[in-house]
């Protein structure tokens, strides 16, 4: 009997330990999905959608209302509930986890500007863009934050920029005879293809050129390492693959084909990130600097940063380190690429469904810069872009009508009231361009249309325009946020939209573009808006009559 009694004991303990976990941990799940969000939580206060999925026609629990955003286009629900709920909404996501999202400029201000630094960039976010680039400017919160944005503020200077026209231009340029020969080449001098691998090589070698002085070489090297490797991890991989790997912590380290992809592609850009920041500071001390540290080949972004960088005295004095340095090359090399190659994809698909607007603009290029000289000196320069108000107009309404960044999140890192609603530490807190550039409320009634008009001077358009035209006004900002507002706004707005105007200048001047016919994609939100599988458009030389 002792031994009887011994061995139940034993067999029964881990029965019972395991049954006892069991039953704490549904308990724990059904308080955290189920009775604190609906009986205890202040954000049950907050007014919002109820927790009635349309698309979870199989009731799989714990999906709030996921589904229903992911099937809908990005920012469209955001959208019709803020015009529905206010300025301020929760509803239950992934998990039933509360949500709030904010629609009211007092609430946008408060989260953006006023208390930036009380709302940092959730943890999986941080963990999954991290691997890829870095713990740049991007990424960083606080002090380190307010340091790194200091150092970084001469780099992207008015002056800086417009002196980095020319180095621009001239991939730009190569991209638009790419195409043109294309065309030339065809047996009807007209071509259908995909533009989005193009122009992601074609704003690679923008930013190695314009941005470290380095040419990648990506546009004429169709095998290209870094070119390959960006591809791997922006367009590849499939939106289910993109949304596991936000929400599963360790989805990226299962080694699937995909994940091993991922992680050889982040290896690629590590690699070349290391000797870019290397052969820059055998260059610049090789060649020195002069007194106003312009001269030579010294005015890319990386040189200025590091010659400013050299200057600090010591770490506690807001010198960066070498791995902070290496953080601001990814961080370049990926955002700086990566949004102007999906902005100028947008915009030649947009031009394509509204061919007189495409025509407007190429003629108001024409008629104010001209085509490109047959001498290697570019005819493009900052102000003379600038001056084209149509043109400008138009990449304002692209940057409204398809935001690169669609939906952008924080997370309160302490208890908070926001517009009278208490919001408890470790609430995720959204801010989606995608739905603030459609508010019928803010834009009029034609919020879902393309209309560059809105961004003009009034008294440059027609009575009948005028009269039919809601124009974009100062008090309206708040619902205008490519690059979002306040201390973490995007450093490198100017940068990327003068590029976006170089780009449409040599690919627009002689190229015009149609819809390729049959062609269908969805609006996919990865890092950027990127169309999924791809961009397809018909393009043939355009010809003066």
């Amino acid at each position: 009997m002792p031994v009887a009694s011994t061995l139940a004991k034993t067999v029964l303990r881990p029965a019972l330990v395991l049954k006892s976990f069991f039953a704490f941990l549904s308990t724990y799940i059904f308080f955290k999905t189920y009775l604190y969000p609906t009986f205890l939580s202040p954000l049950r206060r907050i007014p919002g959608p109820p927790n009635k999925s349309k698309n979870n026609k199989y009731h799989i629990p714990l999906m709030g209302l996921f589904l229903d955003l992911i099937y809908e286009e990005p920012g469209r629900k955001y959208r019709d509930w803020i015009e529905q709920y206010g300025g301020i909404f929760c509803y239950r996501g992934l998990f039933n986890a509360q949500q709030v999202v904010l629609g009211d400029p007092k609430a946008i201000q408060h989260v953006f500007s006023t208390h930036a630094y009380d709302y940092p960039k959730p943890d999986r976010a941080i963990r999954l863009l991290s691997q890829v680039i870095g713990k740049g400017v991007l990424l960083v919160e606080g002090d380190v934050h307010r340091k790194q944005r200091k150092m970084l503020n001469p780099a992207f200077s008015h002056k800086h920029i417009k002196e980095m026209v020319p180095t621009m231009a001239v991939p730009a340029e190569m991209l638009g005879r790419i195409w043109e020969n294309r065309v030339d080449q065809s047996k009807e001098n007209v071509i259908e293809f995909d533009i989005v691998g193009d122009l992601s090589a074609c704003t690679l070698d923008i930013i190695g050129r314009a941005g470290f002085g380095y040419d990648f070489q990506a546009l004429i090297d169709p095998n290209n390492e870094l070119s390959h490797a960006y591809r791997q991890l922006f367009v590849s991989a499939s939106p289910t693959i993109q949304l596991l790997r936000l929400y599963i912590p360790f989805y990226i380290d299962i080694p699937f084909k995909h994940n091993r992809i991922r992680k050889q592609s982040a290896r690629t850009i590590d690699r070349t990130t290391t000797r870019i920041i290397q052969e820059k500071r055998v260059q610049i001390a090789t060649k020195g600097s002069s007194e106003d540290g312009d001269q030579g080949d010294g005015k890319d972004l990386m040189s200025i940063l590091i010659r400013a960088n050299e200057q600090v005295g010591s770490l506690d004095d807001g010198k960066l380190t070498d791995t902070e340095l290496k953080a601001q090359i990814m961080t370049f090399m990926a955002a700086g690429h990566e949004t102007t190659s999906a902005t100028v994809t947008w915009m030649l698909h947009v031009f394509s469904t509204h061919p007189e607007v495409q025509k407007q603009v190429r003629q108001e290029m024409l008629d104010h810069i001209g085509r490109p000289s047959e001498s290697n000196k570019s005819p493009l320069a900052y102000d003379s872009l600038n001056a084209l108000p149509y043109l400008n107009a138009c990449v304002k309404e692209l940057l409204r009508f398809i935001p690169p960044v669609p939906n952008t999140s924080r997370v309160a890192s302490r208890d908070d009231t926001i517009l009278g609603y208490e919001i408890p530490k470790g609430t995720q807190v959204f801010l989606s361009s995608a739905a603030l550039h459609k508010l019928k409320s803010v834009y009029g009634e034609d919020a879902e249309e393309f209309k560059p008009e809105r961004w003009m001077d009034p008294s440059t358009l027609a009575e009948e325009q005028r009269a039919s035209t809601k124009f974009v006004t100062p008090d309206m900002s708040w619902a205008y946020q490519p690059f979002l507002s306040g201390p973490r706004n995007c450093i490198g707005s100017k940068f990327a939209t003068i590029e976006t105007k170089i780009l449409l200048y040599y690919l627009l001047i002689n190229l015009e573009y149609a819809p390729a016919p049959g062609f269908t994609f969805t609006k996919s939100p990865r890092v950027t808006m990127k169309p999924y599988p791809g961009m397809r458009l018909v393009v043939k030389r355009f010809r003066d009559l």
